[in-house]
């Protein structure tokens, strides 16, 4: 929404609309902006509004942040329903008692902006909670409850500024329809109100202020007094550029914010990691540790919503340390490749001013490979190269903590992730039975001890650890539009939306599927997987390739990923599309181990630049693939046929925890006798 118009008590001068800037060539205006005279905010003639000293600052600057709120005519209309209450949460004694005193003003002010979503304003009324000294007094708890009361009570719209909606008396409670949190200062609230504090024309420089400007999150920091000194400069860009003065003298980035890593989820061994690496760092920073002896790059790579910007965030968090984010969206929305470079160079040098921090690089897979060859190869090996440079350069920087983060790790430029520029890769999956009931215990505070929690975890298995935090706040949701409190019966129905019941028998046939691969496994002597998991949507069966293949592990291996297929056809008498992946899978490998990785004698030659999707049965090629698979495909119904028992108790055991690790697995299989396929692996293919 627009910023609303000057109020009259507001002194201006008359309105222009040439500016200096339409009778000037760019290097004239560039010329002016470094000597910090705004041409687009003087008008033609010269005339600048230089009466700064005279306005409601502090009113203008809450009225900016005010007006944030109402992102959309929809949140602009939930301030005035009927007879609600709408919680301004602004948790600073101080901030709330200013905020409260210019109420009237400030909403006069967004009177307009408010009007152009068809809101009247003139049926709001406001309450404020005093201090925390006056608040926890019997009398002043009274004072409040009783003004809320009786504003409820005459019909109001009651917008209550506290701190939170415990706050809120009964009646309060009763009516809250939302909270709404009073935004801090940002670069556009600055240059909104540069247009009308510092501009004749309406107009501003804005690219050039921007780039004076600190962060938004440097920004935070500068309390009302000191906001209001920068606004007293003559120009829109000595104003900036006094506002990046102060954040420099008030060393904004040693300011920690956001979560900690005790406050989020984190799989055992990134926690153990993280953990390690806070401890060095303190050994660091009291002189017991050089920084050469620290492992001071990761790269974090996973499926989406599994919390790599999360334990960013926390790292910083925890340590109390700035977090310094960029990513190739963020740099590539500056501009053209020049532009790019020079916000990467930025963000780089405000981190070795800033150390000790955390420096985030996020989309790494967007830093394609070098080697691959398009139209884009000379744009590509720019950035990667600086990319590459930069990494170089922090990890060389004493307390600087790089962090990558990359959803397909295979996607990114080798060079990148290589040892000496991220040291350590960490992986963050998604959570399993123990996460998930982790991530509602953080998620559900005090409510979690009041709830089954384990049906909804058995449910959620296989979903990120952001689809779980979700789920929670679909939960309260669903509880506060009812005006109850959280119980099971939200929780079940916010995971029913995410994670519908699926039935009996398609859960039973994941569970023998997944029971398949397990057994086959088992009687060929292979690794038993991590984790064996079924959900309504599927399963997953998490095993390993051996490092070292050879036609035997290859084979026993195509025998294993056909293990749930064969268990279908054997016990269930039929197959089902679950076997999808499977055959994918077994088609690479059986192509590979015969036609790239030379385990045949008969054939030395590497086709491997054949894709699988060209593959034909009819085709010599796709003939000779196919019939491997299906030799291997009877060796493993034969091992199904010789252990369908064994293939029920695992399955058995899965439809009931829902979840197994390989220590629990093994002791199920260990407790029956396994019967092996009497078809040798070298006879199954040539």
């Amino acid at each position: 929404m627009d910023f609303p118009d000057t109020p009259e008590d507001v002194p201006t001068l008359p309105s222009y609309k040439t500016t200096a800037a339409d009778n000037l060539g760019s290097e004239e205006i560039a010329e002016l902006q470094a000597r910090g005279i705004d041409p687009y905010a003087t008008a033609a003639d010269g005339t600048a509004c230089l009466q700064q000293a005279k306005l409601p600052l502090a009113r203008l600057i809450f009225a900016a942040r005010f007006a944030a709120i109402f992102k959309t005519p929809d949140m602009a209309r939930s301030l005035v329903s009927p007879q609600a209450v709408t919680l301004l949460s602004i948790p600073d004694d101080e901030e709330r008692q200013v905020f409260f005193d210019m109420f009237p003003d400030i909403l006069e002010q967004t009177a307009k902006a408010l009007d152009d979503f068809g809101i009247n304003v003139h049926g709001i009324a406001v309450a404020e909670l005093p201090n925390v000294q006056a608040a926890s007094s019997n009398r002043g708890r009274k004072d409040f409850n009783d003004k809320v009361d009786r504003l409820i009570a005459e019909g109001n719209n009651v917008i209550v500024c506290a701190r939170t909606r415990d706050d809120l008396p009964p009646s309060g409670k009763l009516l809250w329809m939302r909270t709404a949190t009073l935004p801090p200062m940002t670069g556009d609230m600055v240059i909104e109100i540069l247009r009308q504090t510092h501009s004749i024309t309406g107009q501003v420089s804005e690219a050039a202020i921007r780039d004076r400007l600190p962060d938004d999150l440097a920004l935070q920091a500068l309390h009302m007094p000191l906001l209001k000194s920068a606004f007293t400069e003559q120009t829109t860009l000595m104003v900036a550029a006094r506002l990046y003065a102060l954040t420099r003298r008030l060393d904004t980035g040693k300011v920690a914010r956001g979560p900690t890593l005790d406050a989020i989820y984190l799989p055992p061994q990134a926690q153990q990691e993280m953990q390690h690496l806070l401890g060095d760092l303190a050994q660091w920073r009291t002189g017991h540790l050089p920084w050469s002896e620290v492992t001071s790059s990761v790269l974090l790579y996973g499926p989406p919503g599994t919390g790599k910007t999360l334990l960013a965030q926390a790292l910083a968090g925890s340590a109390g340390i700035p977090l310094i984010a960029t990513s190739y969206g963020i740099c590539q929305k500056a501009g053209h490749q020049g532009d790019f470079l020079r916000t990467l160079s930025e963000s780089v040098e405000k981190t070795i001013a800033s150390a000790p921090c955390v420096f985030f690089v996020d989309e790494l897979d967007s830093f394609s490979k070098r080697s691959v060859s398009h139209r884009n190869s000379g744009y590509v090996a720019a950035i990667v190269n600086a990319l590459l440079e930069h990494i170089t350069t922090l990890n060389n920087t004493a307390g600087v903590i790089v962090l990558g983060a990359t959803n397909l790790p295979e996607n990114v430029d080798p060079a990148i992730i290589r040892p000496g520029r991220f040291d350590r890769h960490t992986a963050l999956e998604n959570p399993d039975r123990a996460g998930i009931k982790r991530i509602f215990e953080i998620e559900l505070g005090a409510s979690a001890q009041d709830l089954d929690l384990a049906p909804a975890a058995d449910r959620l298995l296989g979903m990120s650890g952001a689809q779980v935090a979700a789920v929670v706040r679909d939960a309260r949701g669903q509880a506060r539009h009812s005006n109850t409190t959280l119980g099971n019966h939200h929780l079940k129905a916010a995971v029913d939306h995410v994670a519908p019941e699926g039935r009996q028998e398609d859960l039973h046939r994941i569970a023998i599927h997944e029971a398949g691969h397990a057994v086959v496994a088992h009687s060929l002597d292979l690794p038993l997987p991590d984790m064996v998991r079924i959900t309504a949507r599927g399963g997953a069966y998490h095993g390993k390739m051996p490092f070292a293949a050879t036609k035997k592990t290859v084979c026993d291996q195509i025998a294993v990923t056909l293990g749930g297929r064969a268990a279908e056809a054997v016990l269930l008498g039929s197959v089902s599309n679950g076997a999808e992946a499977d055959l994918e899978q077994a088609t690479e490998l059986a192509f590979k181990a015969r036609y790239s990785w030379g385990l045949y004698a008969n054939n030395l030659l590497s086709v491997g630049s054949v894709k699988l999707a060209q593959l034909d049965p009819l085709d010599p090629l796709g003939s000779v693939v196919n019939s491997d698979i299906k030799g291997h495909y009877l060796r493993a119904k034969e091992i199904v046929e010789g252990n369908a028992k064994l293939v029920e108790r695992v399955a058995e055991a899965l439809l009931e925890q829902r979840e197994i690790d390989g220590d629990a697995l093994a002791e199920v299989l260990a407790a029956h006798d396994i019967t092996n396929s009497d078809r040798p692996t070298e006879a199954l293919v040539g």
